[in-house]
């Protein structure tokens, strides 16, 4: 996993924070699938290997920036 990765989990917990709503992995991934078919800045499949290889579904710094960028919200910084 890379230094800068953040984890699914992280990104989850961070939404929640932020919107004050459980939305849970489900809710982050509906997001995810969004961001993914319109910006196209990663795959699902590129997603599927990083999670074989390193046991968790992660983003880079500079993916998780561009993906609170179309959320709305700073998903960065706890």
């Amino acid at each position: 996993m890379m230094k800068h990765a953040i984890t699914f989990t992280q990104l989850t917990a961070r939404l929640e924070r932020a919107i004050h709503c459980d939305v849970g992995l489900q809710g982050l991934n509906i997001l995810l699938y969004g961001w993914i078919t319109k910006h196209g800045r990663c795959s699902r499949a590129q997603l599927c290997m990083r999670n074989k290889a390193d046991g968790e579904f992660w983003l880079s710094r500079s993916e998780a920036e561009h993906f609170s960028q179309y959320c709305g919200y700073d998903l960065t910084h706890d």
